[in-house]
């Protein structure tokens, strides 16, 4: 079998223990479920020791406990590879794309077209699709940069 086609048959399982692990969950011991994924994340580059984090696993698998049906699932999603690095929600700062835009398009329905507060936050929402208390830590995140920036600017013009 070509790599290719091991890399296709390992998604495919990985597809299958996704959607097979939900179901499993709830008769997982938790301290084996722990043990797993902190071995995932000292697989990452910057895990911590490997052999550390592998003793409460290695001891589990050493004793007489049965493994149910969830751990070998989890099992199968570490030898793959898949708890290495678990996703992370994506960082978002002032200068991301869906920052500016959701924020310039409030502000120039506030500014432009005389929108209230309230109308502008709800045309942000119809329009993007992002929540108002999401959109107000945008606009809290621009503003403090923006103080930010001005204050260095001001720094650098005033006498020393």
């Amino acid at each position: 079998m070509s790599e290719k086609e091991q890399i296709k048959r390992g998604e495919a399982l990985l597809d299958t223990i996704h959607g097979l692990i939900g179901e499993e969950m709830n008769i997982m011991v938790s301290g084996v479920s722990f043990d797993i994924r902190r071995v995932g994340r000292a697989m990452s580059p910057k895990g911590e020791n490997y052999l550390a984090a592998g003793v409460g696993l290695a001891e589990f698998l050493i004793s007489d406990k049965p493994i149910c049906r969830g751990t070998r699932l989890m099992l199968a999603e570490l030898v793959l590879g898949e708890l290495r690095n678990p996703p992370r929600k994506p960082t978002m700062h002032p200068s991301h794309p869906k920052v500016i835009e959701a924020v310039g398009l409030y502000n120039h329905m506030i500014e432009k077209e005389g929108h209230t507060k309230e109308s502008a936050k709800h045309h942000v929402y119809v329009t993007l699709g992002v929540p108002r208390s999401t959109l107000a830590d945008y606009i809290k995140m621009v503003r403090e940069r923006e103080e930010a920036v001005a204050r260095a600017k001001a720094s650098l013009k005033s006498p020393k």
